[in-house]
C-alpha cells in the first residue's frame, strides 16, 4: 500500500551530592520528570460507588525541582555561620518534602488509572461506561490525559494485528539527501539516494522522498500493528530529528488505512457511514490534528484555507450509489482533509490528510490510532448510531457552538472508541490543541 501519507522513557533514578565547604555531603533524588496527578478520586463512582467530591484539579505540567535548587548559597551567608546552617538544613527539608510529595502524587496517578481501566472494563455496563452520560467520569479522563495520555506504546496499539496503514512525515530543516543517507545506514530504506515523489517502493522499505511543497517527505512502507513497526517508526523520527528536521505550517503527516483490512470491501454503505462520522465531527478532527503554531495547538491550514487539507462539501453521501461516486462527492484529491482518491485505483486507502506533521512518535501513534478506529468502528456501525448533525470547522472557534460541557468530544469518544486505552490517547490530543478557525472564503 503506497502512502502519501516521544517514546515512553523510564526515568533512571540518579544521585546529585550537595557538597557544601563545611558540613556533611548530602544525598538528595532528583525529582521525577512525571507528570502526576494533583489528588486521586475513586472513579469506581461510575460503577455505583459514592464520589469523593472536591477532588483537586492536576497541574498542567509536572513541576520539576532540579537537584541543583537545593544547594544552599555558599557565598552569603558565609559559611560555617548559623545563618549559613539554617539555610542549609532549611533546604534539605524542603528537598525532603517536595520529594515526598511528587512519590505520593505519582502513586496516586497509578492507582486512578488503574481505577479507570477497571470501571471501564467489559464487564461494566455500556450505560455505565458512557462519558456523555457521566460528567465525573469525563472529568477525571480529561485531568488524567494531562499525565498520562502521551506514553508510547509498543504493542496492541489498534487492536487489530491485520489492519494496514501507512504513514507520511513531511518535514523541512534538515537536507533530504542527508535524510536519505541515515534512512539507508539504519537500514530502513533500501537506498542511500533521495526518491523522486511517489516513485518505486520496495515493500517492507521506507522511502525518503523530494516533495515541492517541503524540503523532504519520510513515506513508509504497509504497516501493521506489531512491535517491529512501532521501533521502526520511533527510529524514524529519531532519525529525522538527529539531521535537523523541523516541522512548521507546511508540512503534514498523512495516515492511510488500508479499506480492505478493515473489512470494508466495495461495500459503499460502510464507506458512507466513515464519511458521515468525519463529517459529523469535522471541528473536532482538525482540533485533534492541530500541532504547529505556539504550544503545537494550531492547524497549519488555518493560515492558507486549509489549502491541502480541506473540510468536505456539501455532503449529500446518501445519494452516492457507488463509491466512485461517492468519492466525488467527499473528496477525491489533495485538497480534503479526507481523501478517498486512492480508493479508486489499486492502493485502496483511505487518506486522513488533516493531521499536521510531528517528529514526536508517540503524536504520530496517536494519529494512527484515530485514523484507523475511525475506519473500522464507524464502517461496521448501523447508520442510525452515527449522528446526522455536522458540526463545522470553525463552529467551536467562532461562537457558534457553545461547547463548555465537551459534548463533542465525549459523544466521539463513546461512538467511535471501545478499549479504554485509545479513549484516554483521544483525550491527549484534544488536551493538546485547540479549536480552529474556520476555512477563509475567497
Amino acid at each position: 500500500m503506497p502512502s502519501k501519507g516521544a517514546s515512553r522513557t523510564t526515568n533512571h533514578a540518579t544521585t546529585a551530592t550537595i557538597a557544601p565547604v563545611a558540613g556533611p555531603a548530602v544525598v538528595v533524588r532528583p525529582s521525577s520528570t512525571q507528570a502526576i496527578l494533583a489528588e486521586p478520586a475513586p472513579i469506581q463512582a461510575v460503577v455505583g460507588a459514592p464520589f469523593a467530591a472536591g477532588a483537586a484539579g492536576v497541574p498542567a505540567q509536572a513541576q520539576v525541582v532540579p537537584a541543583a535548587a537545593f544547594v544552599p548559597d555558599i557565598e552569603d551567608p558565609a559559611v560555617d555561620t548559623p545563618e549559613w546552617a539554617d539555610v542549609y538544613v532549611r533546604s534539605v527539608e524542603r528537598h525532603r518534602d517536595e520529594r515526598e510529595r511528587i512519590d505520593r502524587e505519582q502513586a496516586e496517578a497509578q492507582q486512578l488509572w488503574e481505577q479507570f481501566l477497571e470501571a471501564q472494563g467489559s464487564e461494566v455496563p455500556e450505560g455505565e461506561r458512557s462519558l456523555t452520560s457521566n460528567d465525573e467520569l469525563h472529568r477525571q479522563l480529561l485531568q488524567l490525559a494531562r499525565t498520562s495520555g502521551g506514553e508510547y506504546e509498543r504493542e496492541n496499539v489498534i487492536g487489530d494485528p491485520n489492519q494496514t496503514f501507512g504513514v507520511e512525515i513531511e518535514f523541512d530543516g534538515a537536507d533530504a539527501n542527508e535524510v536519505a543517507r541515515a534512512f539507508h545506514a539504519a537500514g530502513l530504506a533500501s537506498t542511500p539516494n533521495l526518491q523522486g515523489y511517489h516513485s518505486y517502493r520496495e515493500p517492507g522499505k521506507w522511502v525518503v522522498e523530494r516533495d515541492s511543497t517541503v524540503n523532504g517527505e519520510v513515506v513508509s512502507p504497509v504497516l501493521r500493528d506489531t512491535p517491529e513497526t512501532w521501533a521502526q517508526l520511533e527510529r524514524a523520527c529519531a532519525i529525522l530529528r538527529e539531521n535537523g528536521a523541523t516541522v512548521t505550517t507546511r508540512t503534514g503527516g498523512h495516515v492511510h488505512v488500508g479499506a480492505d483490512s478493515a473489512g470494508m470491501d466495495h461495500d459503499v454503505g460502510r464507506f458512507r457511514r466513515v464519511a458521515n462520522a468525519c463529517a459529523w465531527a469535522e471541528d473536532l478532527m482538525y482540533r485533534l490534528a492541530a500541532a504547529t503554531g505556539r504550544g503545537g495547538r494550531r492547524h497549519r491550514g488555518a493560515g492558507n484555507g486549509y489549502r491541502w487539507c480541506g473540510p468536505m462539501g456539501a455532503g449529500q453521501f446518501e445519494e452516492a450509489q457507488s463509491v466512485n461516486e461517492l468519492a466525488s462527492r467527499v473528496g477525491a484529491s489533495h485538497g480534503f482533509g479526507l481523501n478517498y482518491g486512492n480508493l479508486l485505483d489499486s492502493r485502496r486507502t483511505i487518506e486522513y490528510r488533516y493531521f499536521d506533521s510531528s517528529l514526536d512518535p508517540a503524536r504520530l501513534q496517536a494519529n494512527i490510532k484515530l485514523a484507523c478506529w475511525i475506519t473500522k468502528r464507524a464502517s461496521t456501525l448501523p447508520d442510525s448510531a452515527i449522528p446526522t448533525e455536522r458540526v463545522r470547522l470553525g463552529s467551536h472557534a467562532g461562537g457558534q457552538i457553545t461547547d463548555s460541557g465537551d459534548g463533542l468530544l465525549r459523544r466521539f469518544a463513546d461512538t467511535i472508541f471501545v478499549r479504554p486505552q485509545d479513549k484516554l490517547k483521544l483525550y491527549w490530543l484534544f488536551q493538546r490543541s485547540a479549536w480552529q478557525p474556520a476555512r477563509r472564503v475567497a
